[in-house]
């Protein structure tokens, strides 16, 4: 299966342990992350180690919401958007079988489908471009998506790459199909502690170099709640990376201070 570089570069970025399941742990180790070696290889031992704390932060807090959330509704539904290569689908397919799993994206989902080999029936793998809502809806219907089983929709490392008119516009399709969502999201730069925002604004500069994209957006964590709010959702909670470091690690560091990562985690319903 032919891996993105950044892609790769994320799950380099994973602590194994994060997987608990066998099927998760063993379709993560066969997974071939060489190419982005070359990605890997332009950050320094203090970035990458960051950056561990850091992705591994954000797959931490999106498994237990997950499995949170299908531990209240066994039978009911996640849609990964941008799924990409990631095990996580995998990880929450095995643990709740009577579940329903999406995992959407515009490349890889037909691969991803052959790797796994049909070993895990309730993933469904649909390829589309998430911003074409007419497409990912019919995608949905098409592939036994439930309009009255609870729903949860995940963005994950998907915000900072989207346009902000798409980004409300999805949340609004949410809304309009009952779903919660939760996801991360990139904060301004000047918000980020001092000692830290070297680190998120080096990674998504030599991402944006090495893959030539356009934008990436940052938000103010007013700015991006209104977006949410304005989408048609009442709560909004936002974490941050240290409350999260502390829950997963036994301790906040190297997430100190007041805004101590240069990403963070929401929910809303």
């Amino acid at each position: 299966m032919k891996i993105s570089a950044t892609s790769a570069l994320v799950l380099n970025w994973t602590d194994p342990h994060i997987w608990k399941t066998g099927k998760a742990r063993n379709y993560f180790n066969e997974l071939d992350l060489s190419e982005g070696d070359e990605l890997f290889e332009q950050f320094s031992e203090r970035e990458n180690y960051m950056h561990l704390q850091s992705v591994s932060n954000r797959k931490y807090f999106i498994r237990k919401k997950c499995v949170e959330f299908l531990s209240l509704y066994p039978q009911g539904q996640i849609l990964f958007f941008a799924a990409g290569i990631s095990p996580m689908s995998v990880e929450v397919a095995e643990l709740f079988p009577e579940s329903l799993i999406f995992d959407i994206d515009k490349y890889l989902m037909n691969e991803k489908k052959s790797f796994i080999n049909n070993e895990i029936k309730n993933i469904k793998f649909l390829e589309c471009d998430i911003t074409d809502l007419k497409i990912l809806s019919d995608q949905l219907n098409s592939n036994d998506f439930s309009k009255v089983k609870k729903t949860l929709a995940v963005f994950e490392g998907i915000t900072y790459y989207l346009r902000t008119p798409d980004l409300k516009n999805l949340f609004k399709f949410c809304k309009s199909i009952d779903a919660d969502i939760t996801g991360d999201f990139g904060l301004i730069p000047e918000l980020v502690e001092s000692h830290n925002r070297e680190f998120g604004v080096e990674v998504f500069d030599k991402i944006k170099t090495f893959v030539n994209l356009e934008y990436v957006n940052f938000y103010h964590p007013d700015e991006f709640k209104k977006i949410i709010l304005d989408s048609g959702y009442t709560n909004f909670q936002r974490t941050k990376f240290n409350n999260i470091q502390q829950e997963r690690t036994g301790s906040e560091t190297p997430f100190i201070g007041n805004e101590p990562g240069w990403i963070c985690m929401f929910t809303a319903n």
